[in-house]
């Protein structure tokens, strides 16, 4: 049920229509399985931006997507998409299906995610920069995928002409008929690199804090728990800050790291007037900051190098060398025609890297 990774971007070959990728079940293989207990839900928000911020609004779309339950012996799965203006379909795993305008395609693909995640760990535990072997931790890796591509003129109508979005994605199941929220995902890595780490903030000194922002709802943070989240955020962001030895981010005694507010809120942000290109990761948020117009539709396209973009953003801010792991690219490239990951690898010879061994 881990979700390992999730994408939203406009359809590269459809302008009008909205990607959304949800990636699950980490080292998966053929013999993998979709949750049959869980809903897999893709949440979309309207924004609205002004001085420097945005701000979420009420209204939301929803895109739900369940699996059944395989008999023994069975082969095939099959799963059902319902979203929140009526459209509903069937479909079997490993099978596209496009439907009233709408495509949607489950199964085994080739893991897109590219990064040298013991190098950032590395970089994290050490507090130096340790970014120097260039190893794709889940080369040749499979997970489960989740890709639904959709029209988004109603959303846009139901966001009363809003184009600025915020997208997320989430796993939930239901217990006594009230849904409980076991993990979410809006930008890559906020909680394995940003938050993670708990041995800085005297405030949160060894609370493990990603089960309790994992259950929260991305749009409404709880009160009770933000000011713990805000405090890890000011005191790891400054940690990031400082690897190259220099301050890009200055804070004072009585103010919060200048990144805090902008990354707290995680979804992904993308304006669907934009047409689609790759490279947006980040962009719209970078632009908030300079207080410019952005000049992408933003969110996040399958190859977009989202550590490098997020390390040189905490580091330097964008003002110096573009920082990076050495991993610039997936095992294979992304497909800019539907389903737009590409086939499995199915490879069951690659041993577990060293870090998880330990």
């Amino acid at each position: 049920m881990d979700i390992t990774d999730f994408y939203a971007f406009p359809s590269p070959g459809r302008p009008g229509n909205l990607v959304l990728i949800m990636d699950v079940f980490p080292l998966a293989t053929p013999q993998s399985l979709f949750s049959d207990v869980v809903t897999h839900r893709f949440r979309l928000r309207p924004l609205t931006r002004s001085d420097g911020s945005i701000t979420v609004g009420a209204k939301e779309h929803r895109i739900d997507v369940r699996f059944g339950d395989v008999l023994e012996g069975g082969a095939i799965q099959k799963g059902r998409i319902a979203t929140s203006d009526g459209r509903e379909a069937s479909f079997v795993v490993g099978t596209p299906l496009e439907q009233d305008g709408m495509r949607v395609f489950a199964g085994l693909v080739s893991d897109p995610f590219f990064m040298d995640v013991e190098a950032a760990l590395r970089t994290d535990m050490s507090g130096k920069l340790s970014l120097n072997t260039a190893v794709n931790t889940v080369e040749l890796r499979d997970v489960l995928s989740i890709v639904v591509e959709i029209p988004f003129d109603q959303i846009v109508e139901q966001f009363g002409g809003a184009t600025l979005i915020a997208a997320i994605s989430e796993t939930v199941v239901t217990r006594r008929g009230n849904p409980i929220r076991l993990e979410r995902v809006g930008r890559p890595e906020m909680k394995n690199v940003i938050i993670a780490n708990s041995a800085r903030d005297p405030r949160t000194k060894g609370v493990e804090l990603r089960d309790l922002y994992n259950r929260e709802d991305a749009f409404a943070l709880s009160n009770v728990y933000r000011p713990l989240y805000e405090s890890r955020l000011d005191t790891n962001l400054s940690f990031w800050d400082g690897l190259d030895g220099h301050t890009a981010w200055p804070v004072g005694p009585d103010t919060p790291h200048p990144l805090r507010d902008l990354l707290i809120d995680d979804f992904l942000v993308l304006d669907l007037s934009r047409p689609f290109a790759p490279g947006g990761f980040l962009e719209i948020e970078r632009a908030l900051l300079a207080d410019r117009s952005h000049m992408t539709a933003g969110g996040r396209w399958l190859d977009d190098d989202i550590l490098d973009e997020l390390l040189t953003l905490m580091v330097n801010g964008g003002q110096g060398e573009r920082l990076g792991d050495g991993v610039d690219a997936p095992t294979q490239p992304a497909s800019f025609s539907f389903p737009y990951v590409r086939e499995p690898n199915k490879r069951a010879d690659i041993p577990l890297p060293a870090f998880l061994r330990n």
